[in-house]
């Protein structure tokens, strides 16, 4: 009888220390204030991204646009992002990788692919780096 409430005790005091444990390999510090918080975008779809497509490409990708691409307000973030290219086997615009989004290689006349957009000029270097950090950056509707 003793043997059996020595063992019944040493169970339950077995499970209540495993309950208890965090099983972490260091003690909790309370003042750890925890993971960094994700670094705030540079870069604003509304204020810097779409500017560049009504200044350099509404003009041609408007209603009925080119290649099916309407970059109008309102529509052009839905129509750009994760949406497989009609002339490509990439996406117009894969979020954080610009250098497999067809819209980056076409601005920026990476490959053999074609017309470089805008025809004649291609986007200044300015516009091309926003359009590469607005897409490294996730590519965020903001």
């Amino acid at each position: 009888m003793i043997r059996r409430f020595a063992f019944l005790s040493i169970l339950c005091l077995l499970s209540v220390l495993a309950a208890c444990s965090d099983m972490g390999d260091k003690p909790t510090d309370p003042g750890d204030p925890g993971p960094p918080d994700p670094p705030v975008p540079t870069v604003s779809y509304a204020d810097d991204i779409q500017p560049i497509f009504n200044n350099s490409c509404v003009g041609c990708h408007g209603v009925g646009g080119n290649a099916g691409l309407d970059l109008r307000p309102d529509v052009s973030h839905g129509n750009l992002v994760n949406v497989p290219s009609t002339e490509s086997a990439l996406s117009l615009v894969e979020p954080e990788d610009p250098d497999n989004s067809w819209l980056y290689i076409k601005i920026t006349g990476q490959q053999n692919v074609g017309t470089e957009m805008p025809p004649g000029s291609g986007l200044d270097s300015t516009a091309a780096a926003l359009v590469q950090t607005w897409i490294t950056e996730g590519a965020l509707d903001n």
